[in-house]
């Protein structure tokens, strides 16, 4: 049985002794410090001082092991410390995932390397206490089981800018992912309203494919449903969903799908020019936007609106990518749909036929005085339609995307 299935039912307290049992037998094989070099340490203070180490959010490690087949059949495991004279030895597990707070390693079978992640809390940030002599911030590497070198230390701030790093001969700095997302130009509508929300929704999984629900007419769930006063789609030229979408593991589009929920109306199932995709590939926030060929009429009981994908899921389960609707926008191109013709307001040549109207007096009394002045104003026709009308549910393509390389979270086996 693998430690960590053990471990998963384990106390706090037995979980530590535990530990302390296992890291006996173990060391960093090129660790610097500790007795018999037993652990790696990168002096943080010492290379950038007490105050930029306080402004390090997260630490990234690089590991190498003696052969990928040793990982696989023995595991490794240990801690991952950030240390100063404020936070007293804050230290995460690595490589076992019944941990209280675990880090996993994923593996890079062809060089035999590992990379993880330390996200820094408050209790975990380096803070060195005001007054104190002995102020310190480490970076410290335990190997508790399992044969592993430290090939790299590197810290960032919350910007995700390179704060410090030790990097070994010949291996590149690991890199965070990079942040996903999208920008959209929205300069042409002068009118933005932001739609109130009743929640964020939830991501789903439908006839095989993976979404998240705005207006769903026939599911009475609020979570389907994020608005309780759909009037204010009513006229609109466009709208805009905000979305925040994570783990994020391989590429997909998604795109908006909407019906105004009249008969022969729009029918937006799969994404064109007036509803483009978008290429969601990592963790970010992105902007869907929906056009309509003029001011949206609608049936709000009937009308429906989701973000689809084309990412794979099982109907039934909850798929792994997570998303969440931030905001709904509705988008006009002028501030007002009535407009008004101010020129022809007042005709000033025909406003009096008085030869005295220099007289304020006399021309105020004027009875053959006259105002010729026109107000008008229209609305524009709402007559939206579309060549792809509402047949149901969207016909969909999967996309196939291949994995980058293999993820192994490696684990001690129970001898």
């Amino acid at each position: 049985m693998k430690i960590s299935k053990i471990l998963a039912g384990m106390s706090a307290m037995a979980l530590a002794a535990s530990m302390m049992t296992i890291g006996a037998s173990a060391a960093v094989t090129n660790g610097n410090s500790g007795k018999d070099n037993a652990d790696y340490m990168f002096d943080v203070k010492a290379a950038v001082g007490v105050e930029k180490a306080a402004t390090i959010t997260s630490v990234r490690a690089k590991l190498s092991f003696k052969s990928i087949d040793d990982l696989k059949a023995n595991g490794a495991g240990g801690g991952f410390i950030t240390s100063s004279d404020g936070n007293n030895w804050a230290s995460t597990e690595f490589g076992n995932d019944g941990a209280d707070k675990p880090i996993t390693f994923v593996v890079d079978e062809a060089s035999s390397t590992a990379t993880m992640e330390k996200v820094l809390t408050d209790k975990d940030k380096f803070v060195c206490k005001e007054g104190s002599d002995n102020n310190y911030a480490q970076v410290v590497l335990q190997g508790w089981w399992g044969e592993f070198s430290v090939d790299n230390v590197a810290c960032y701030d919350a910007a995700g800018e390179l704060v410090c790093s030790v990097t070994g001969d010949g291996i590149d700095l690991y890199k965070a992912p990079e942040k996903g997302g999208n920008e959209v130009d929205l300069s042409e509508y002068k009118k933005q309203t932001e739609v109130t929300l009743n929640g964020e929704g939830r991501s789903v999984s439908d006839s095989g494919k993976v979404r998240i629900n705005i207006k769903h007419p026939w599911v009475d769930d609020a979570t389907f449903n994020l608005a309780d006063d759909w009037s204010a789609f009513a006229g609109a030229d466009a709208i805009a969903v905000t979305v925040d979408i994570s783990n994020v593991t391989d590429a997909f589009n998604a795109y908006p799908c909407f019906s105004n929920g009249i008969a022969d109306g729009i029918g937006y199932w799969e994404a064109s020019d007036n509803n483009p995709a978008v290429t969601v590939n990592a963790d970010g926030t992105y902007t869907f936007i929906v056009k309509f060929p003029s001011a949206l009429e609608m049936d709000a009981k009937n009308m429906f609106f989701d973000i689809n994908t084309d990412l794979a899921g099982t109907d039934g389960e909850d798929p792994a990518v997570k998303m969440a609707v931030k905001n709904v926008v509705v988008l006009n191109k002028e501030d007002s749909t009535d407009s008004t013709d101010s020129k022809d307001s007042v005709d000033s040549k025909d406003s009096t036929d008085s030869k005295d109207s220099a007289d304020s007096k006399d021309s105020a009394d004027s009875k053959d005085s006259k105002t010729n002045s026109t107000a008008t104003s229209s609305k524009a026709a709402n007559n939206a339609s579309n060549a792809n009308p509402s047949t149901g549910a969207a016909a969909l393509a999967a996309v196939g995307v291949a994995l980058a390389g293999a993820a192994v979270v490696a684990t001690k086996k129970r001898k």
